[in-house]
């Protein structure tokens, strides 16, 4: 239906005069005026809901609970489909399992770590056993070398003459100084003569170094002590920091472990809430079909398309051997592996798996036109603009609405064309008119629309090379002028040129005429409305005709 309705122009029946003498063909004329002209591209289009969400499943389970049917009205979060999942029961189990162990391996390491507190109790009791008993020793063995040091010392005085003296010095030596030099301070006039004093002598050495030795091996043997008992020190003190410092890694890297497992489990056990499906929006609920199986083999699985043996003839006889056709087509859904040519609906028990796509939820609040757009007209579209759609399944009823949406890149059609998507929203829609899903239009989008000047029928229109002309009568003389199409309409065009109002212009039969050609305008004749849109030549079919 038009987008535009002005009043029909008035018609007139001419005659063109011929030179040759031939009959002269009727024409069509019509007046210049004023007119508002629409210009539309017309495309074909489909309705689709204003939006659409496909609930699918995040886990394999089978359906327990079914809480919504074909065409049932939901709300965002309602309850449409409860599982259950052995997957899931067991990936819990595992999980459990999994903290327990944890734990039980943190437990088992807090002991197992390498303990040498006994290895250094061990040297501290050696120390502590050996090494007194050993400076014991050696102190009476100090005291016997200077108990001997003593008796030599004793044994020399005896042989001396100043025994008294002599005697008061070594024992003054024996304290606070070196006996042998008392010794060698003696005059040798003193000693006797003869072995007495020689020996004396040396034994009194021999004294002397036994106990210097003594001494020094006491020394020694503390100095020893002394060291490692501070060595041992040390190495309990590190021990004590290194146990400290083990058990808290060990502590750490127990609670880590355990942290991560208890971690898994909550991870899986927050899973248990993707067993209640909701609607993710307000809409219409359309169920998944079950297909219960893999159906039959590609190819072989209906039976039906074979026909009728009628048509093989005779076949010897034989064909009344053949099996029905009928039962044949039976087994690829009823029968073996083949179960599951069935199309029902999700019921409770069906098994569905990961990602699966149990229901589609539609919002029916309101419709959109998708529409493609020819590459020929796309450039006169944008959005914003009005557009009158007709559906099919609505005849005689038109819905307002207006461009949403014009894609940027096209579609290819078979033949190499390019086609632009493009999105109007249906924002007037009668009452009486319930739309559903992928209804079949047909979209009228107004991309311009003039109160011009000088507007003649678009049939007036006729191209001349790279411009347009219209054919002006004029003192009963066609004369071609040029002019510039502004907008073009299902009957008027809307023009720019050398022409005014109230001028006649030739409308049928204008490809027949020539300027300057004489035309003599005699009658006049009423032309209906059906009679005007088959003499109108639309944009569409100008286009066709190399506009």
């Amino acid at each position: 239906m038009p987008v535009n309705r002005i009043l029909l122009p008035l018609v007139f029946g001419v005659v063109l005069t011929a030179c040759t003498g031939e009959d002269e063909p009727q024409l069509g004329t019509a007046e210049v005026r004023e007119a508002e002209v629409v210009q539309t591209v017309a495309a074909p289009a489909e309705l689709a809901p204003a939006a659409r969400a496909a609930v699918t499943t995040t886990v394999s389970g089978e359906v327990v609970e079914l809480a919504v049917a074909d065409g049932d009205r939901v709300e965002e979060g309602d309850l449409l489909v409860r599982l259950s999942s052995d997957e899931l029961d067991e990936q819990i189990e595992q999980a459990e399992e999994a903290v327990a162990a944890a734990r039980a391996a943190g437990e088992g390491a807090a002991g197992a770590g390498l303990d040498l507190a006994p290895v250094v109790g061990s040297l501290r009791g050696q120390v502590d056993t050996v090494l007194p008993g050993l400076i014991g020793a050696l102190d009476a063995q100090v005291a016997a070398a200077e108990s001997a040091l003593g008796s030599a010392v004793i044994g020399l005085t005896e042989v001396t003459d100043a025994a008294d003296d002599l005697r008061d010095e070594v024992l003054d030596a024996l304290e606070d100084g070196d006996v042998l030099e008392v010794v060698d301070g003696l005059d040798p006039d003193e000693l006797p003569e003869g072995p007495d004093g020689s020996a004396a002598i040396e034994q009194l050495e021999d004294a002397q170094r036994a106990v210097h030795d003594a001494r020094g091996q006491l020394a020694a043997t503390r100095s020893s002590f002394r060291e490692a008992s501070g060595e041992l020190e040390e190495v309990e003190s590190q021990l004590a920091a290194q146990t400290e410092a083990t058990e808290a890694a060990q502590a750490a890297a127990v609670e880590a472990q355990v942290g991560q497992a208890q971690a898994a489990l909550e991870a899986t056990e927050a899973r248990l809430d993707e067993l209640t499906v909701v609607a993710p929006i307000d809409g219409v609920v359309q169920l998944e079909r079950d297909r219960g199986g893999p159906g039959p083999p590609a190819g072989g699985g209906d039976l039906d398309g074979l026909g009728d043996l009628d048509g093989l003839g005779d076949l010897g006889g034989l064909a009344g051997d053949v099996p029905d056709l009928g039962e044949l087509g039976e087994l690829g859904s009823s029968g073996g592996a083949a179960e599951g040519g069935d199309d029902r609906p999700l019921t409770v028990g069906s098994q569905l798996g990961a990602g699966q796509v149990l229901a589609t939820v539609y919002d029916l609040s309101s419709f959109t036109a998708r529409v493609e757009v020819d590459e020929l007209d796309i450039v006169e579209v944008t959005t914003g603009q009005p557009v009158e759609v007709l559906v099919d399944a609505f005849a005689g009823q038109e819905l307002g609405g207006r461009v949403e949406r014009v894609a940027i890149e096209p579609v290819r059609d078979p033949a190499g064309g390019a086609r632009y998507p493009v999105t109007v929203a249906l924002t007037d829609v009668p009452d009486d008119v319930e739309l559903r899903v992928g209804l079949t239009a047909a979209v009228e989008i107004e991309v311009a629309r003039i109160d011009a000047d000088l507007a003649v029928p678009t049939s007036a229109l006729l191209r001349r090379g790279d411009r347009e002309v219209v054919y002006v009568v004029r003192d009963g003389i066609a004369e071609e002028v040029p002019v510039e199409l502004l907008a073009i309409g299902d009957q008027d065009a809307a023009i720019d040129g050398a022409v005014e109002r109230g001028e006649t212009v030739i409308t049928t039969g204008v490809e027949l005429v020539s300027d300057g050609d004489e035309v003599d305008l005699r009658e006049t004749a009423d032309v209906d409305d059906e009679a005007a849109a088959r003499s109108t030549v639309g944009p569409r079919d100008r286009v066709g005709a190399g506009w």
